[in-house]
């Protein structure tokens, strides 16, 4: 074989060897393309490995703050959570709570954050968090997941921070009646524990002071209730799923502008004080009067059972259960009256008004 032979022989194994090759560039190159895009799109999803960071359920009730030590982050989470020593060694973390329907999508995620600092850069005057999340249409009651966002370790103080909510798509849905501000009131006769479980939890949309598994509270004789360091006069919850009214039931047709005067006999002759009288009518009354007439009707103890049993540790002498369904008429209408059962209060006394709107 000669030098002339030699080097086409070179040459046809280069061509090939680039032939070869840049297949399994290509190959190479799209594949880190795609690992690239898949991790960039998780962490978009997640929030994971951005600028949020999703921790476990804490170990003692915490309002939204700046954490700036491992130490104070364990007291609120424990040794469990998410962040470690070395995460606290270059930065502080906003910690804060979203509150989400059980049927959502688990995770939201860090949409983005605007600062503006002054103190140097100590103090964040402002911390706007935007957090996007899937819409649902399911009513499946309320849970909280808790949140972290990275700060630089310079960061002392949080001066204010406001969480925004940003669906990705728009929906419409079509929600069952809510039950709207039931409120428990609790009347010992003498000053003791008192623990109130809701049966239907699982509906349940909003809870004040916040309901998890029950309500442990000390109960005082002139309806004071403590919990959790806080005193509270009643204890405040609002439920999904409920049905609807129907004009085919039997009730009352009581035009707008009386309706206040009906609410204070009825109320009355169903175990209520002036107090509760008094908030029920405050609450409801500026849905009712100023509508021609409204079709109104209390639910039947059996109903209210059904919705959401109350159990209540020690039991009471005495439980009244008030739920007004009511809905807005343009005219008169002709119903069957219905037959109201007084109740008196005797002893130890559990009381919960609540009422929803078939305009809901």
């Amino acid at each position: 074989m000669n030098s002339g032979d030699k080097k086409a022989v070179i040459i046809i194994f280069i061509i090939l060897g680039v032939l070869i090759l840049i297949p399994i560039l290509i190959f190479l190159f799209v594949t880190g393309i795609i690992v690239i895009l898949g991790i960039t799109i998780f962490n978009f999803y997640t929030g994971l490995g951005r600028e949020v960071v999703v921790l476990d359920k804490p170990i003692t009730y915490f309002e939204d703050q700046l954490v700036t030590t491992y130490d104070d982050y364990v007291d609120i989470f424990g040794k469990k959570g998410n962040l470690t020593k070395n995460d606290f060694k270059k930065n502080n973390y906003y910690i804060f709570e979203v509150e989400r329907d059980k049927c959502a999508e688990k995770n939201f995620f860090l949409n983005g954050f605007t600062i503006n600092e002054t103190d140097h850069g100590r103090t964040l005057e402002d911390l706007d968090i935007t957090l996007s999340y899937f819409p649902s249409c399911e009513m499946c009651g309320t849970e909280y997941m808790y949140y972290a966002v990275r700060l630089d370790k310079k960061i002392e103080e949080v001066e204010d921070a406001t969480i925004n909510y940003d669906p990705l798509y728009e929906t419409t849905c079509d929600y069952d009646v809510y039950e709207k501000k039931p409120m428990i009131y609790i009347y010992p006769e003498d000053d003791m524990d008192v623990e109130i479980k809701l049966g239907n939890d699982e509906y349940l949309t909003t809870s004040y002071p916040r309901y998890e598994d029950s309500w442990k509270v000390f109960a005082r004789k002139d309806g004071t209730l403590e919990y959790d360091g806080r005193e509270y006069y009643g204890l405040y919850w609002e439920g999904s799923s409920h049905k609807g009214l129907s004009l085919d039931e039997s009730g009352f047709v009581i035009k707008g502008e009386d309706t206040a005067k009906f609410l204070e006999e009825k109320l009355e002759f169903l175990g209520l004080n002036e107090r509760e009288i008094n908030e029920f009518i405050v609450y409801w009354l500026p849905q009712m009067e100023h509508n021609e007439y409204n079709f109104i009707r209390f639910e039947t103890e059996e109903e209210i059972e059904e919705y959401m049993p109350l159990e209540i540790t020690p039991e009471p002498d005495t439980v009244i259960r008030v739920y007004m369904q009511f809905e807005a008429l343009d005219e008169e209408i002709e119903v069957e009256e219905q037959e109201l059962t007084p109740v008196s209060r005797e002893g130890f006394t559990v009381v919960e008004w609540g009422g929803s709107s078939n305009e809901e």
